[in-house]
């Protein structure tokens, strides 16, 4: 049995690793070895004495490996002994005998350093969108619900045309608010106050210091305590009147603009309606998959899964109607049959609290595969 399990981790193409109940190495994968840059000498080696700057949280896991315990943690850096690092995922688990009885511990892992150095670049692209909106005069608002008290930065109080640091009641900030309009905002705030956690609502304004007519967008969240009774609301306010008013031409130019932007990103951008059908995708998705923008558009997004997918896809596709965005790593089909792994990046699309599809980043993932296969030979 020993044997078999030994030749087992030694054959496998994934980086795993054996030990006896001292943590003592009785066989390594080559992809481990790789990985961890050790050699057969270490075989037969403490772990310990081959990892001496071990967390504490590892050890805890073989220790609860010895116990009968599984445990897995899905990403985390490392840094081996000669200074090298990166991210890996890992799984250590009890290894039985004969008898069933616990005779050491397997550990396998998995590289994704290559994965973590993608999203780290992405986050960094996104953190720039966010100094660019910073940028922008973008009024806060921070309520607190229970104390009845509310703090706004100088930025609220210039786009509603009121004096820097003046107290603004409830009444006079709604008879700001065009009568048309007033109804539908109130209703916003009060579902979020309600329970619908979000607010968000698009509207006209009379300025308090010219009487000037200014569209505004006003988004924020409420909190909850354990009761369910709101107790604070904090979000922000943007004046999008120049937005409201672009003539066609000046529309036309930004969406050309928009669009050479869109084309130009490495990164996929796919975009579907409620019901999953693809409104829009650009260049980097028609290149990764090889259909024309027309083979895409008007087609459901389920069609472009393998079958085996298909049960992911839907379910995921209905977490977004529930508001959640997330990241996660799937297969697509490709014109030609071939699968091609992705990370997807989707993000939910709502107004007025109705949502409207989805909007996905897609990265093609075949480098990272590629990076891993060439480490296996």
């Amino acid at each position: 049995m020993d044997s078999l399990v030994k030749s087992f981790v030694k054959n496998s193409i994934l980086p795993i690793s054996l030990y006896d109940r001292d943590m003592r190495l009785l066989a390594v994968s080559k992809p481990w070895k790789q990985m961890y840059q050790i050699t057969d000498a270490h075989v037969g080696k403490i772990h310990y004495e081959t990892f001496p700057d071990h967390p504490s949280h590892w050890i805890e896991a073989h220790q609860a490996a010895l116990n009968g315990n599984t445990l897995e943690h899905t990403e985390e850096p490392y840094k081996l002994p000669n200074g090298a690092s990166g991210w890996h995922r890992w799984q250590c688990l009890p290894w039985y005998g004969d008898n069933s009885d616990i005779k050491g511990i397997i550990i396998s892992a998995e590289d994704i350093t290559h994965k973590k150095d993608r999203e780290i670049e992405l986050n960094s692209l996104l953190a720039r969108f966010e100094l660019i909106q910073q940028a922008a005069k973008i009024g806060m608002w921070d309520w607190d619900i229970v104390r009845r008290n509310i703090t706004f930065n100088a930025e609220y109080y210039e786009v509603l045309g009121w004096e820097n640091y003046q107290n603004l009641s409830d009444e006079e900030f709604y008879d700001l608010i065009h009568p048309d309009d007033l109804s539908r905002v109130k209703s916003a705030l009060n579902s979020a106050l309600s329970g619908g956690a979000d607010y968000e609502a698009e509207f006209r304004i009379y300025r308090h210091n010219d009487k000037k007519l200014r569209w505004v967008k006003d988004k924020g969240t409420i909190e909850f305590d354990s009761d369910g009774s709101p107790v604070r609301g904090y979000g922000a306010i943007i004046d999008v009147t120049e937005q409201k008013i672009l003539t066609n031409e000046q529309l036309r130019i930004a969406s050309d603009d928009f669009h050479k932007f869109i084309n130009s990103m490495l990164a996929g951008i796919w975009s579907v309606d409620q019901n999953g059908v693809t409104t829009f995708v650009n260049s980097a998705i028609t290149q990764m998959l090889g259909y024309t923008e027309d083979d895409l558009l008007g087609k459901s997004m389920f069609s472009f899964t393998d079958a085996e997918w298909n049960s992911v896809s839907f379910k995921k596709f209905s977490e977004r109607k529930n508001g959640r965005s997330e990241r996660y790593k799937m297969q697509l089909r490709r014109k030609d049959g071939s699968g091609i792994w992705c990370l997807i990046l989707a993000n939910p699309i709502f107004e007025h609290g109705q949502f409207l599809g989805t909007v996905t980043v897609i990265i093609d993932f075949r480098e990272y595969q590629q990076a891993l296969s060439a480490k296996d030979k």
